[in-house]
């Protein structure tokens, strides 16, 4: 059985689902939870915010700045001041639900973490929305590997946004891909793939709820396949991929365009 280790977005939205599902069936066989802060690339949390403020607009901004302030508060009410675990309203208190250790705000890159990674015998990692860029050394001691899951059906949509991207262009279709992590973003070849319909009067929020329920269930088949034993790959043929990164004002017209709204 391999040593896991979870990398996650500090998300509190449709994350803590997903580590749910994901410690129900690895939790026994987890070493710990990396919790990476929501902001983009090499953008800070206000940069981020801002971006998207300017992509959303106040009304849609408002309502998901709302939403994220109220399960703030009860996930810090519920779970950190009453204990309880019946629901959780973060990716930590799923984590604690389940007894597992949770690190937060550090490089996963760094030579301290790497050496915490080492000392609790972890050879595999899987990144579930993860923010940070996993370097050289990082792959090279994870022995069996680091997965990501990626919210679109590569090689098409790499980069930030995939769902929104795929409602703007008009697709019928839309997924989640689980491939290995190398040097490039979102490339590495593919373990699992599963897909969904795109239907006109989808919101951003119906999409982006369809594909982490099948992250869950594409996370949880990879890591079986890899502890079966040399998992049968797809290609990330690099020619045919796409890259996508924060709408224009242009960007927003043709999703709207298409019928679609946030939420």
């Amino acid at each position: 059985m391999l040593t896991k280790y979870v990398f996650i977005q500090n998300d509190p939205f449709y994350l803590p689902k997903v580590l749910d599902k994901f410690l129900r069936e690895f939790a026994d066989s987890t070493a710990g939870v990396n919790i990476q802060s929501v902001a983009q690339g090499k953008r800070s949390v206000f940069q981020t915010a801002l971006d998207l403020y300017r992509m959303y607009g106040f009304r849609y901004f408002q309502w998901k700045l709302r939403s994220y302030l109220w399960r703030k508060l009860m996930g810090k009410i519920q779970n950190d001041l009453l204990g309880s675990t019946r629901r959780c309203w973060s990716v930590r208190a799923v984590a604690r639900k389940y007894g597992v250790e949770v690190t937060e705000a550090v490089d996963v890159n760094s030579e301290a973490f790497l050496s915490h990674l080492r000392e609790r015998g972890v050879d595999f990692i899987v990144s579930i929305s993860g923010t940070q860029l996993y370097r050289k050394a990082l792959r090279e001691q994870t022995a069996k590997g680091i997965v990501n899951c990626h919210g679109a059906l590569l090689p098409a949509y790499r980069g930030l946004m995939p769902s929104f991207w795929t409602l703007a262009n008009g697709e019928k279709e839309g997924g989640v891909t689980v491939h290995f992590v190398d040097a490039k973003l979102d490339n590495g070849p593919i373990v699992v793939q599963r897909r969904y319909r795109l239907h006109p009067r989808d919101t951003l929020e119906d999409v982006m709820a369809r594909s982490k329920d099948l992250a869950a269930e594409a996370i949880i088949e990879c890591v079986r396949l890899v502890e079966a034993g040399d998992p049968p790959l797809m290609e990330n043929d690099a020619s045919k991929a796409t890259h996508f990164s924060m709408p224009t004002r242009e960007d927003l017209a043709r999703f709207r365009a298409n019928g679609h709204r946030f939420v």
